[in-house]
C-alpha cells in the first residue's frame, strides 16, 4: 500500500475508503462471472500538494489486458464534438501539417487522431495496451503501438518514427500508475519545440459536484491545478496554457513545453477541510439514491439504469445494488450491450428495444441532460442521479 504522493513525495493527510470493488472497466458476457470478478480495496490518499493516489495497487493485465476493453471514444455526440473541436484547435494553433508527426497517449479507437488526419493530413501514431479497441483504430488506417505510454516504448517509437511534433492524451495521464515515467517518455519523444497537451479531471470539480463514482481502479491519480503543474515542473516541462473545460464532468486541459515559460495565473488546489466535506458528501447522496431505489422497488416500479458507464459501477458497487434492485442496464454500445457489470451483475441490454420504461437512475451524469432529452421524448420519468441530488445542495 502507498503511504507517499509521489507528486510531493510527502505522507498523505487523510483518506477515502469505498469499500472493495472489481475494475470499473470489465463487462463480462458471463453473469457469473462478472458477478465473483476479484475485488481490491479502493483506497485514495489526500496530500498537502492538493493531489488524491490510489493507494492499492492493482495489477495493469487486470486493468486493460485480461478481458476486452469497452470504452470507446466515439460512444457519445458530446465526446466526437469535444475530440473534434481539441483536435482543429491543435492543427491551427501549432500549425500542424502533413510533415508533422502527432502522437496520441491512450489513442482508444482513433477519434481524436482521425480528426487530426481530417484537418492536416499529418503523420499520426495512436499508443494503446487495449488489443481489441487499437484493432479498431487500425481498421480506421491508424496507425496503433499496442502498448502502454511509458519511456521504453516512447522509446522504440522514437527510433521507428522519429521525434513528435504534438503528444496530446486526455484522462489517460491519470491512469498510469507510474505518473514520472509517463512524463519521461514524453520528454523523450517530443522534440526540443514540441508540445505536450494533456487533459485530465479536475479534482476541484470532483470535489465540488460530489463525483466519487469517478473514482475506480483504472484511475490512479486524480489532479488539481496545482499539483499537475507540480509534477510536470519536477519533469521539465513548463505549462504555458492551462483551462477548465467542461468534458467529464469537470476538467483540466494544460499546454506544455520543455523551454521555461512563465504561468501568470493562480492556480486552483482543494483544501484538507474540503476534502473531509466532501467524504460527508457522500454518504448523504449514495443514501438519498438508495433511498430512491427502495421507493420505486416498493411501488413495484422497474428501474432502468441509464448508461453502462464506467463511473457507474463505482456507484452501483458502492450502494450495493443487484439485479434486485436494478432491472437492467440500457446502452447502445456493442461492446457492452448483452454483458454483465462488474461486481453487481446487471444485465445490459440495446436502449432502442425497451420501451415501457417506468423509472431510472442514471449513470453518466455528466451528460444528464443529454440523456433525459433522449430517453424522456414522450414523457416525463421520474429519474435520479448524483447531478440532481447536488444541484439541490
Amino acid at each position: 500500500m502507498k503511504k507517499k504522493c509521489k507528486v510531493c513525495n510527502k505522507r498523505f493527510l487523510d483518506h477515502l475508503n469505498l469499500g472493495n470493488h472489481p475494475c470499473a472497466d470489465t463487462f463480462l458476457k458471463n453473469k457469473k462471472h462478472a458477478i465473483n470478478l476479484k475485488r481490491y480495496p479502493l483506497v485514495v490518499g489526500f496530500c498537502e500538494c492538493s493531489h488524491l493516489t490510489t493507494l492499492h495497487k492493482v495489477p495493469k493485465k487486470e486493468r486493460y489486458e485480461k478481458y476486452e476493453y469497452s470504452y470507446t471514444s466515439d460512444n457519445s455526440p458530446v465526446s466526437r464534438l469535444h475530440f473534434r473541436t481539441i483536435a482543429k484547435r491543435i492543427v491551427d494553433y501549432f500549425k500542424i501539417s502533413k510533415n508533422s508527426f502527432v502522437v496520441e497517449a491512450g489513442s482508444n479507437d482513433g477519434t481524436f487522431l482521425k480528426e487530426i488526419k481530417n484537418f492536416s493530413h499529418s503523420k499520426v501514431l495512436g499508443v494503446d495496451p487495449s488489443k481489441n479497441i487499437s484493432n479498431i483504430a487500425n481498421q480506421k488506417k491508424l496507425n496503433t503501438f499496442v502498448g502502454y505510454f511509458n519511456s521504453s516504448n516512447t522509446k522504440l517509437i522514437k527510433n521507428k518514427y522519429g521525434e513528435a511534433d504534438i503528444i496530446y492524451g486526455a484522462n489517460v495521464f491519470n491512469h498510469a500508475d507510474d505518473n514520472l515515467d509517463f512524463l519521461s517518455g514524453a520528454y523523450q519523444l517530443l522534440n526540443d519545440n514540441g508540445v505536450l497537451v494533456l487533459e485530465v479531471p479536475d479534482l476541484n470539480s470532483l470535489i465540488k459536484k460530489v463525483g466519487f463514482d469517478t473514482i475506480y481502479h483504472e484511475h490512479r491519480h486524480y489532479y488539481s491545478e496545482k499539483s499537475l503543474n507540480k509534477i510536470l515542473r519536477h519533469k521539465k516541462f513548463y505549462i504555458f496554457k492551462i483551462e477548465k473545460i467542461s468534458y467529464m464532468a469537470g476538467s483540466i486541459r494544460v499546454f506544455a513545453r520543455k523551454n521555461k515559460s512563465r504561468l501568470n495565473k493562480k492556480l486552483s488546489s482543494v483544501s484538507l477541510s474540503d476534502f473531509k466535506i466532501f467524504k460527508k458528501k457522500i454518504k448523504f447522496v449514495s443514501d438519498k439514491i438508495i433511498s430512491f431505489v427502495q421507493n420505486e422497488n416498493l411501488n413495484k416500479k422497474k428501474i432502468f439504469g441509464l448508461g453502462a458507464a464506467t463511473k457507474g459501477n463505482t456507484l452501483l458497487n458502492y450502494c450495493k445494488f443487484t439485479e434486485k434492485n436494478i432491472s437492467h442496464i440500457l446502452d447502445k454500445s456493442k461492446l457492452k450491450i448483452n454483458k454483465y457489470t462488474p461486481g453487481s451483475g446487471i444485465k445490459i441490454v440495446d436502449e432502442k428495444k425497451f420501451k415501457n420504461i417506468e423509472s431510472i437512475l442514471i449513470l453518466p451524469w455528466n451528460i444528464t441532460n443529454h440523456l433525459k432529452k433522449k430517453i424522456m421524448k414522450r414523457k416525463k420519468l421520474p429519474y435520479i442521479s448524483i447531478q440532481k441530488i447536488v444541484s439541490k445542495l
